[in-house]
């Protein structure tokens, strides 16, 4: 990093999510670290209801590819990205131990978890998938993230044991650069995101 005062923001500003790896023998940095660091956020009660399954066995990681249905991303002219993975980490969300922690006695005058307008579950698995992607560019690799919608679940959760009742948010991916193909739309930066005071179009 250039400023050692700005790593976060160097790793913000630098940061982009890359779909297309290189099947490479290269040395990679160790990667164990990065689950036990990415359910380092905040948890709605303390809760504790997001799990991570860290992949790096090839065959594995090959499995996965399958059943994330890569071949069909494939057809469509983009570069292998999943299958080439140094490691897939999988962000999983247990509903129920938010529903437990609300019903103990400290959170009973509380919103009921069933009741919340926004499920925080998924706001806290978003802050860990954010944690993962961070931690897998501070390595010198390079992030991408799949979500669940496409993807052959049951197939999934049966090759790594996952109970039925845990929710897959997708996959965080570590890898090494390929080629990338421009997925920039021309539109991109017309949007107004950034709001000061009040929201403005």
């Amino acid at each position: 990093m250039k400023n050692e005062n700005n790593h976060l923001k160097e790793l913000l500003l630098n940061r982009r999510v890359v779909r297309n790896y290189l099947d490479t023998n290269k040395e990679y940095p160790n990667l164990s670290d990065i689950p036990k660091l990415t359910i380092k956020i905040p948890t709605a009660g303390f809760s504790r209801g997001i799990e991570i399954v860290s992949v790096e066995n090839k065959e594995n990681i090959k499995k996965l590819a399958i059943y994330a249905n890569e071949e069909s991303y494939l057809k469509k002219g983009y570069g292998k990205w999943l299958s080439n993975s140094k490691a897939i980490f999988l962000i999983l969300i247990n509903e129920q131990a938010y529903h437990e922690r609300y019903k103990e006695l400290d959170k009973q005058n509380q919103t009921s978890s069933s009741n919340w307008s926004v499920p925080y579950w998924y706001v806290d698995a978003g802050a860990a998938m954010m944690n993962c992607m961070l931690l897998v560019e501070e390595t010198g690799l390079k992030s991408g993230f799949l979500g669940s919608h496409n993807m052959q679940i049951q197939k999934i959760k049966s090759l790594l044991v996952i109970p039925e009742d845990i929710e897959i948010l997708g996959f965080v991916t570590a890898g090494v650069e390929g080629d990338s193909t421009n997925l920039k739309k021309e539109n991109l930066n017309k949007k107004k995101l950034l709001h000061k005071e009040k929201y403005e179009k």
